[in-house]
């Protein structure tokens, strides 16, 4: 299908209707409150099931059952809005065998530079129908729905403790743009791949057709060694932004392997530099914030335990004397 013609490139108010005929997708009814309150209830349930060890169904919520469990699960910032006050997100029911089997939302973004993004919200699947392929067969065809209406690619957020769709997005190649609230991923289409090599004691990342630095960790006990080998041009390697985003995305992908993230207490104590991108260690100090602000709700943390450091409870001070301060996350 020849989607180009349906974009006006000089505008990013289109409203993605090209993705109406994804045979993957079938737009909300936002005439039913049925399909209103799943879609909310799916939305809760994004949430519940990494906070609570016991977790509702969302087929099973009425309204007040929402409510109540919005109250108990979600915290100050957090909401699950009701899809027909939406305004920049557009809600599809994920389809298989002619039925609703899941959710996803999906919006233009203007970053201000370079070509609009296709931004994903909202990736849900029913229980009994995951580890079947829907998501992976979802995010084909929005990768391709932004190549053909040549779209810069596909941007999201997602949450440390949210293991399982981190673990599901780096499978497949997504880059880290940021820490700062939370994971912010991206897949753009003028990147290249990356690759990484995991031997026992030793992990490395570089890119797939060989351009820029490559990467090499090892682990020395609750220490990580980290080596970069230059490329044979560096600068072109700086300019095209390829050494960042290769640091930030190895070191996500060493945290949920249970690496070590600190190189030694100098880089620890410069950790405050990299608390957006960066080195490890800027991770490992959020990865501190994030699971602080779960426990202190009350939430379960299931995470991958990073050797060196532990996480400080609610009333303790961070390393390094920092007061630990709540970060709220947007909902995906």
């Amino acid at each position: 299908m020849n989607l180009e013609s349906e974009m006006d490139r000089s505008s990013t108010s289109e409203n993605l209707s090209c993705l109406d005929r994804v045979p993957l997708l079938r737009p909300l009814n936002l005439e039913s409150p049925d399909e209103r309150r799943l879609w909310r209830a799916c939305e809760l349930c994004s949430f519940l099931e990494y906070r609570f060890p016991e977790h509702p169904d969302p087929r099973a919520l009425s309204d007040p059952a929402i409510e109540n469990w919005a109250r108990r699960g979600l915290t100050a910032g957090e909401r699950v809005e009701d899809p027909a006050g939406m305004t920049l997100y557009r809600p599809f029911w994920i389809i298989a065998d002619g039925k609703p089997v899941g959710t996803v939302a999906a919006m233009l973004q203007d970053t201000g530079w370079n070509r609009p993004l296709l931004k994903i919200a909202s990736l849900y699947l029913f229980a009994e129908q995951r580890r079947r392929g829907h998501a992976g067969r979802v995010m084909d065809a929005l990768e391709q729905v932004a190549a053909e209406l040549d779209l810069r690619g596909l941007r999201l957020d997602t949450d440390w403790l949210w293991q399982p769709a981190v673990r599901f997005y780096l499978r497949r190649g997504f880059w880290v743009m940021n820490w700062k609230r939370g994971l912010s991923l991206g897949r753009y289409r003028a990147d290249p791949d990356y690759r990484l090599e995991s031997h026992p004691g030793q992990m490395m990342l570089r890119l797939a057709d060989q351009r820029g630095p490559v990467i090499t960790t090892e682990r020395d006990g609750e220490r990580l060694r980290w080596r970069e080998d230059p490329p044979a041009d560096e600068a072109a390697a700086d300019a095209e932004g390829l050494r960042w985003p290769l640091r930030s995305t190895l070191s996500l992908h060493l945290a949920i392997a249970g690496w070590p993230l600190v190189r030694g207490p100098a880089e620890w104590a410069d950790r405050h530099r990299w608390s957006d991108l960066g080195m490890p260690e800027g991770l490992a100090y959020k990865i501190t914030l994030f699971e602080a602000h779960a426990r202190r709700h009350g939430f379960r943390v299931e995470t991958p335990r990073i050797p060196g450091f532990r996480v400080p409870t609610n009333r303790e001070t961070l390393p390094g004397g920092a007061q630990h301060r709540r970060s709220d996350r947007n909902a995906i």
